[in-house]
Order: structure tokens, then C-alpha cells, then sequence
């Protein structure tokens, strides 16, 4: 969560300082792979229940875990195809990796602050359940869909308004949701970038 944040500051840093350069977007990027790609896929590793419980194909089933690092591959190419097309300034193509690792950030932490977890984690710590959010979350970035950027502009109203619902609606969802926010504000983003396709 810290990363995102040091992520969407940093651009304002780099030009409030005059220190943008080919190597600062490349580090950037770098950066961008551990914070997001890496370190989500470990989340979810950890979050696979012990191969043990299995009883078919428990050797296949123990190779599952290995499936999150699928989102480390994902998270890289998202970043090279990033970098290498102009063209993303306003509209990305694909979900940005640090959507993607907000929202697997968020589920332990959702884990830790419900009252009662027994269905919350058995949804959460379901393999299939994490199978299906690896490739949903993998196949998004990778994909060419239009996903609309964060980045403001200008403060206009009429030219922003989606940028500031996102942006208002989090605070009030994390004040009654607390965690559980910001996958739903997550998916909220990627439904909004649909719909304006």
C-alpha cells in the first residue's frame, strides 16, 4: 500500500524536481515489477492452503501454489508493453499492475480485520477461488482493453468526473468497508473503464 502511494507520488516528484529520465522510468518499472508483481504473487502462494488436505492428485495439487507467479510474468509485460508504446498517457491498455497488487495486498489484511472469518477465509483461501482470481487479475493486464488512467490534467469537473468518483467514493467505502474497500473500489475502476469504452 505504501508502494502504490511512493508510486503515484513519484511522477510529481520527478517533475517538481526536473529529474525525469529514461533510467528514473526505467528503475520506475523495476520497482513497479517487485512491488506489485513479485510480492502479490508471494501473497497469494501463501495463501494457498497446505497441499496436504488434498486427497486427488495431491502431487499435481501441490504445484497450484507455483500458479502465482503467473502474476509476476504478467505484471513484467504489462510494465515492457507500458514502456514501450506513447500511446498510454491518458488510456492504459490493459489493468495497471498496481491495481493488480492493491487488491491481493488487501485480502490478508481483510483476513485480519474480520470479526468472524470462517467464511471470509474459506473464500479467500479457496484454491479455486485463487486460481480464478490469478488468471482474471493476469489476463487483465496483459490484455489490450482500454483502462482509463488516474492521471488528472486539469480539475475540471466535466473532463475528470469518473477520476474524482473513484477518488471520493474510496475514502467513504474504506471508513464502512475498512479493507474490504479496495478490491471492490477495484473492480469498481474496471467496470467504469468498461462502461466508457
Amino acid at each position: 500500500i505504501l508502494a502504490a502511494f511512493f508510486d503515484f507520488i513519484d511522477g510529481f516528484a520527478a517533475r517538481l524536481l526536473h529529474a525525469k529520465s529514461e533510467i528514473g522510468a526505467n528503475l520506475d518499472s523495476l520497482a513497479d515489477v517487485v512491488s506489485f508483481g513479485l510480492a502479490p504473487s508471494l501473497v497469494v502462494f501463501k495463501l494457498f492452503p497446505d497441499p496436504s488436505i488434498y486427497r486427488v492428485f495431491p502431487e499435481i495439487m501441490s504445484l497450484m501454489p507455483y500458479l502465482a507467479l503467473l502474476i509476476t510474468a504478467a505484471g513484467a509485460y504489462r510494465l515492457a508493453k507500458f514502456n514501450s508504446d506513447p500511446g498510454q498517457a491518458e488510456v492504459f491498455k490493459g489493468l495497471p499492475i498496481p491495481a493488480t497488487g492493491l487488491f491481493i495486498a488487501s485480502l490478508p489484511l481483510i483476513l485480519d480485520q474480520a470479526v468472524k472469518p470462517g467464511w471470509m477465509e474459506g473464500l479467500i483461501r479457496n484454491p479455486v477461488t485463487l486460481i480464478i482470481m490469478v488468471l482474471f487479475l493476469s489476463g487483465l493486464m496483459i490484455s489490450t482493453i482500454p483502462m482509463m488512467s488516474l492521471k488528472f490534467r486539469n480539475m475540471k469537473w466535466n473532463e475528470n468526473a469518473i477520476r474524482f468518483i473513484l477518488i471520493i467514493s474510496f475514502p467513504l467505502m474504506f471508513l464502512f468497508l475498512r479493507f474490504a474497500a479496495i478490491p471492490l473500489v477495484i473492480i469498481f475502476y474496471i467496470i467504469l473503464s468498461l462502461a466508457s469504452l
